[in-house]
């Protein structure tokens, strides 16, 4: 990774959570930047075997830079060439209905101020925790085993999917 995380500080049991300081590195153990979300991406595409992962983002302007980055790191490995579905912004409650709409694992990115969440869900909607897959993917991080990019012809893709929300839902798209 071009810009190394403490990855022990900011990988908790059930979430990656850390803070973001801009594009300066720090001497913070808890920052984090959107090339650990693209990592993230690409590693739980990897570990997971899946050709589509949901996305849910709380909307605010971090979130959703961090959203997009783990989508481009989902969509490059090879040979998933996985889809993303952006959701809309939302919730652990969007995201457990979307993933399991598609029979794939999902991803929820929340903010409070410069602070950033994220969390990984399988497709029954079960949290992916340090023992069932996201202590693979920080491994991989940790190693600096990229998974295998696929040829710019054979990319996955990324769709703004709102009709994957729950039919109760009162919320919103956005881009």
């Amino acid at each position: 990774m071009l810009r190394p995380v403490d990855l022990t500080t900011v990988f908790a049991h059930d979430r990656v959570h850390g803070t973001d300081y801009g594009p300066v590195d720090t001497p913070h153990a808890d920052q984090v930047h959107t090339g650990l979300a693209w990592w993230i991406g690409a590693c739980l595409v990897l570990t997971a075997n899946t050709r589509a992962v949901a996305l849910v983002h709380d909307g605010t302007p971090l979130a959703h830079n961090y959203a997009r980055a783990f989508a481009q790191g989902a969509i490059n490995v090879h040979p998933n060439a996985a889809v993303v579905s952006i959701v809309a912004p939302g919730a652990m409650p969007e995201l457990i209905h979307a993933a399991m709409a598609l029979a794939a694992p999902g991803v929820l990115m929340t903010t409070v101020d410069r602070q950033i969440t994220i969390q990984l869900i399988d497709p029954s909607g079960a949290a992916i925790t340090m023992e069932s897959g996201l202590g693979p993917i920080r491994d991989l991080i940790a190693a600096d085993r990229t998974p295998r990019p696929v040829d710019t012809a054979f990319k996955g893709r990324i769709e703004q999917r709102p009709d994957l929300l729950p039919a109760t839902s009162n919320r919103t798209e956005h881009p």
